[in-house]
């Protein structure tokens, strides 16, 4: 078994059931962790049995027993299966149940937090706030992605309440969701990493998307802060929507808060100026790509919101490393791979475009683009826009994945790109066994495409690493 983990909160039987409105079923026992996996579950900690829409989370009450827990959540009317001896916390819907716990577990907290929602960026600048966060003391942080109602609950009700500082992200794909999530949150101070067309297909406009994401900056307090980029689309919406002190960033106005300068786009390396105290400093990443000048002087600005020393910055950010997927430089079999194929939709797909078109010294450039999906009505004009954008560069092979792509391959051939060097494949399985046969050393490829495209499968036939996300 486990050790158990010193660093997880411990909960009385007396604060659980209060804070979730449940009742003891069996003798309740402080419990340290939280989890709804039954086979990750910290060593005496409490099992929550999540109802999804493929399982049933209470199939897996005795899994959880058996690998650890010491308590269970589960619904009021659930049948205590014949033999099982452990403790149940009783509740009207054990997904209402772990949200409430975990904002009545926030309300204990004395730490600064921050949340970080957009429709693309929003993890990378996560990742920079950590790290910022970090080189002024412990932080706490949303581990990978885990933005949604179960994520984000399930973060906070790991973290201890007397940590400085936190930075957590909040996702949504549906209405409504950040509004609920924010809620559990309680920001003290909020980011904005952009507004585009993520999701549309459950909003229908990016009006609507950005309404979405200023439910978080409306629930910063007026005491509190939020930081805007006022090069981004919908700023002027956005700026109107908070109670709080906004902070402005960008890389074209010299008026901003702060203002950025790129000066090696592939290396990561860029100068901020601070208005306030007439500072200039240059940081660099390491990190490819002029997508991440904007997330990296968003992350500086509420940073030193933070009260986080510009000293402290530089090494923070050199040590700052992207969860799998997402721009994952390989290099393998003399191959150059470009792994970021975590997700997709058109803005970031056009970045990525632009960041592998930067990529120097480099013979033959190849792209593998699979499908971008949940985009709705305006799906094929996106994956299009795509195609002429391939059309635009100056790349050796377009290798297309899934339906919805053949129109970028259709576009692209339309706008100029040779017919001879552009393949279709129905799904990342068969991509990968051709891809892996057509490249040669020295090529780089970028991979790129929706997250259920699975086109790590192609990246794994071209390096022969087994791909994690």
């Amino acid at each position: 078994m486990t050790a158990v983990d010193p660093q997880l909160p411990l909960f009385s039987p007396d604060q659980l059931a209060c804070w979730s409105a449940g009742v003891w079923d069996g003798t309740p026992i402080v419990v340290r962790g939280i989890s709804n996996h039954g086979q990750k579950m910290p060593p005496g900690g409490l099992y929550v049995a999540i109802c999804g829409e493929r399982l049933d989370g209470h199939a897996f009450v005795a899994q959880a027993a058996a690998h650890g827990a010491a308590a269970a959540l589960v619904r009021r009317d659930w049948l205590r299966p014949a033999g099982l001896t452990l403790p149940l916390l009783r509740v009207d819907e054990p997904r209402a149940a772990l949200s409430a716990m975990a904002a009545a577990h926030r309300r204990t907290w004395r730490t600064f937090v921050a949340g970080v929602t957009g429709s693309i960026g929003k993890t990378t600048t996560k990742e920079f706030i950590a790290a910022c966060f970090r080189a002024a003391g412990p932080t706490a942080a949303t581990t990978g992605n885990f933005n949604n109602d179960i994520g984000l609950p399930l973060c906070l009700l790991a973290t201890a309440a007397d940590l400085p500082r936190g930075i957590f992200e909040v996702g949504s794909n549906h209405p409504g969701e950040i509004a609920a999530l924010a809620r559990v949150l309680q920001p003290d101070a909020a980011v904005v990493t952009s507004v585009g067309p993520v999701h549309i297909e459950h909003f229908g406009t990016e009006a609507a998307i950005a309404g979405e994401k200023g439910d978080l900056l409306r629930a910063v307090p007026a005491s509190g802060f939020v930081v805007l980029d006022a090069d981004g689309a919908h700023f002027d919406y956005l700026r109107r929507q908070p109670y709080a002190r906004v902070v402005t960033v960008s890389l074209a106005r010299y008026d901003a808060d702060y203002s950025g300068r790129v000066l090696d786009a592939w290396a990561g390396e860029m100068e901020i100026h601070e208005r306030a105290t007439g500072r200039s400093t240059r940081l660099r990443t390491g990190l490819s790509g002029r997508h991440h000048a904007t997330n990296l002087l968003l992350a500086v600005a509420l940073a030193r919101g933070a009260d986080v020393p510009w000293e402290a910055l530089p090494d923070a950010l050199r040590q700052v490393q992207l969860p799998p997927m997402r721009w994952q430089r390989i290099e393998a079999n003399g191959l150059t791979v470009i792994n970021d194929a975590y997700n997709a939709n058109l803005p970031a797909t056009l970045g990525a475009l632009l960041t592998f078109a930067e990529m120097p010294g480099t013979p033959r450039r190849l792209l593998v683009l699979g499908e971008m999906r949940e985009l709705g009505s305006v799906s094929e004009a996106h994956h299009r826009k795509v195609g002429r954008a391939v059309a635009a560069g100056s790349w050796q092979g377009l290798v297309c994945v899934g339906e919805l792509a053949r129109w970028i391959a259709d576009e692209a051939i339309a706008a100029g790109f040779p017919a001879q060097q552009v393949w279709r494949y129905p799904d990342a399985t068969a991509a990968a066994v051709d891809t892996a046969a057509w490249a040669r050393p020295g090529d780089a490829i970028l991979v790129k495409g929706s997250r259920g495209v699975a086109l790590e499968r192609v990246v794994a036939a071209l390096t022969g690493q087994v791909i994690g996300h």
